[in-house]
Parts: structure tokens; sequence; C-alpha cells
């Protein structure tokens, strides 16, 4: 069907775009690149939408597509052209495709702003009889998380019931999706229950309480460097091993940090707190199956040392969970957050903090963008882990709610994903 789908540009990306927000894509990434490269050059279309959608798959698949593209929307004072209001499906089109942008992109910022004004017009008028109530679902929808920041399996469970309910949706697509999401949940709920087979450890030079954690990380090393020795690639267990080290030397300077009621500068507070988040740790560690080709020893280093996208993720997940959860905090004994720091250091007033703490985050987002464009610096199935991670972040701690301390706040969406299957 990705292959076969009517020449027409526009049905061509919609069919891809559905794969791809259904979950699926993976089993299709060499035809959805074969299809996307037919059309590089397909750049005729005055439809809003279609040029939109073509920008932003082009962006997802790290093709260098110029925002310039853009240009024949604005009007002779360059602004964006008041007859686009008319046009709501371009509108969010270009409202999703505008997330994609990379710094110096000011064309995008000036979409983001011009599309969010109309897009909050269209869904707050009471009357929706000029526009469908899925559509405008779908307005509320991302106008609280873009497509780009979105959590994918969330994304894609979100997007079953909106594609079921289109008029326009294709059965053997939508049971296909079904069904696979239903399989990948039950993988999911089997690797859970692996999970709690840990036992505790009898390490008597540690406290108690830290046993179980110990004698639990020891076997999760271990076990996976058996496995991965038997392929002749456990070399990238010892870089685990690194990043889980320098965490706990980090946790270990804000203890002192605590203990000694030091309130830190907000370059030196950055100089820790990032890296602190623990994305190296968890980043690591989901790279060492990633395959020979991949998991190189070159590419952990590269990755470690020059990628723009793992500081830009550490920023992004550390100053969302200091602007969600600071006042909380502050209640009881805790380090100072990125908030105080700044704000310390650059004498502003809270509200001003968190305010250029945001600018900083959104740049942030611009930087992954940037380094997820081919060629990169290194393969892109591990710059693409980094990516999930930032999306985990902004889902846990988006609207500055605290999704991580305060973890009933997820029930939900941990019951969709992982208890709750779909009706075939």
């Amino acid at each position: 069907m990705i292959t076969t789908t009517a020449n027409k540009l526009a049905h061509k990306l919609h069919m891809i775009d559905s794969v791809q927000r259904l979950g699926v894509a993976y089993h299709f990434e060499k035809q959805i690149e074969d299809e996307l490269g037919k059309l590089s050059h397909d750049l005729d279309s005055d439809d809003l939408y279609v040029v939109s959608l073509r920008f932003r798959l082009f962006r997802q698949q790290g093709v260098k597509i110029s925002c310039d593209v853009f240009e024949k929307f604005k009007d002779d004072e360059g602004k964006f052209k008041e007859s686009l209001i008319n046009d709501i499906r371009g509108m969010l089109s270009l409202y999703e495709a505008a997330y994609l942008a990379i710094r110096g992109e000011d064309i995008l910022d000036e979409a983001i702003v011009f599309t969010t004004t109309h897009l909050k017009s269209v869904i707050s008028i009471s009357d929706h009889s000029h526009v469908n109530s899925n559509l405008a679902e779908q307005i509320r929808h991302s106008l609280q998380i873009p497509l780009r920041k979105a959590a994918a399996r969330l994304e894609a469970r979100y997007f079953l019931d909106i594609y079921s309910r289109d008029d326009l949706h294709d059965e053997t697509l939508l049971k296909f999706a079904k069904l696979d999401f239903n399989i990948l949940q039950a993988a999911h709920q089997k690797e859970a229950s692996i999970m709690t087979r840990w036992d505790i450890g009898l390490i008597d030079t540690l406290p108690e309480y830290m046993k179980f954690i110990f004698k639990a990380l020891l076997d999760i090393y271990r076990e996976a460097k058996e496995e991965l020795a038997k392929e002749g690639r456990s070399h990238g267990i010892a870089y685990a091993k690194q990043m889980m080290q320098e965490l706990i030397i980090l946790y270990f300077t804000q203890a002192k940090w605590l203990y000694k009621g030091y309130v830190p500068s907000f370059d030196e507070y950055k100089s820790v707190a990032l890296r602190s988040i623990g994305l190296r740790t968890l980043g690591v560690a989901s790279f060492v199956d990633l395959g020979d080709f991949i998991a190189t020893k070159d590419n952990f280093k590269c990755i470690l040392k020059n990628a723009k996208s793992v500081k830009a993720t550490e920023t992004i997940v550390r100053l969302m969970d200091d602007i969600a959860g600071y006042k909380f905090e502050q209640k009881r004994a805790h380090i100072p957050s990125a908030v105080q720091c700044y704000k310390n250091q650059h004498g502003v007033s809270e509200e001003e903090a968190v305010k250029e703490l945001l600018l900083e985050v959104a740049d942030s987002w611009k930087d992954i963008n940037e380094e997820l464009l081919n060629p990169t610096t290194v393969p892109l199935p591990m710059l693409q882990r980094i990516l999930y991670f930032a999306r985990a972040g902004h889902f846990i701690y988006d609207d500055g709610h605290d999704r991580y301390t305060h973890s009933l706040m997820m029930k939900r969406q941990v019951a969709l994903l992982l208890t709750e299957p779909l009706a075939i």
C-alpha cells in the first residue's frame, strides 16, 4: 500500500504520515525512505497542507529541506497571509511542521506564533460547525503537545482512536496497527514480569537499604555482558558502567551541596545537574544492543563527547524538571533548582528566570532537530534514542506538572500502553 498509493502527492504523503503516526513504520523503513526519495524534487504545490506535511516528513527522515518553501505563503509585508486562516487542516499541518525548526529559521518561529493563535481561536468558538469534531480534537491535542515532542507509543495509541473515526481511514491499515499494538503490549508485559525476578544480595559492606539496589545493578551488567559476549560485542557494558559511576559521583556532589547549604551559580549548577538527570546512563544502556555496525566503540565515544543532542536533551529534561518541581521541592530539604540559581546569578525575578529557562529549552529542541539531519554525527538510531528521551522528559514535566514525583498522574497513560489491549 505504501508503494502503490495513487501518484497524487497529497495521498502519498498522507499514507506515509498515517503509517508513522500509527506506530507501525518500523516495519517499512526502506519502503518509506524509497517513496520519499521519489518525492524529493516535487516542490510545486501551493497547498499549505501538502507543503507543510512534506516538509515535516522529510525533516523527520533527516533530509535538509529548506524552510524557504514557506515563503510563498507570506504577503508583501512579510507576514503569513490572512487567507490561510480558513485552511484549518493546512494551519495544523504548518503548526506541526514548524516544530522541526533548527536555530536561525525565523520563519518557522513566526509560523508557530501565527498558527497557535489562530488554531486556539478555532477551538474556542462554541459553534464548531465549520470544523468537524475529529479535526477539532486533533487541534486541541496538538496544541497541548506537538507531534515532534510527543512520546511515540502514547501518540500511536491516541492516533489509533483518531484514525478509526476518520471517514477516509483504511480498514486494513487500521486492523494491522491494532494487532501490532497488542503484540507489542504483550511483549512489554512479559518484560515487566521478568524484571521482578531480582533477589536481594548479601553485600555486607553496604548499608542495608543499598544492598538490593547494588546487587540488582551488578546482576544487570553481568547478565548483559554474558549475553552480548556470545555475539562478540560486550564492549558497550564498560561504557554503561562508566556512566553509572559518573552518575553516582554527580549525586554525591549534589548531596554535598545540600549538606553545606551551598547555592552554586547557574553555570556551576548546569555543569553537574544537567548530567545528573541520568540521560547518559540510560542512553548508553539503550545503545548496547543496537548491533555491530551501530554500537561501535567509536560511536560510543563520539556520542558521549560530541553529540549536540545529548546536551540538548539533558537541558530540556533538567530545566523542565526544575521548573515543574522547584516550588514543591523547596518545602523540604533539597538542593537549589535551576530557577533559584539563574535568579541569583542574573539578579532577575523568579518569573523572568522561568521565562529564560523555557527559551533555553526551546533552543535545545532546535539543536536536536539539527543534529538529526543528514549527515549525522553518529548513526541515526543512536540519535533517535536521545530524541525519545527528550520526548519522555517533555511528557513527564510538561505544563508545569511533575509526573515523576507525582506518578499517579501517569496512571491512565500507563494503563493505555501496558494493560488495555485494543479491540480488533
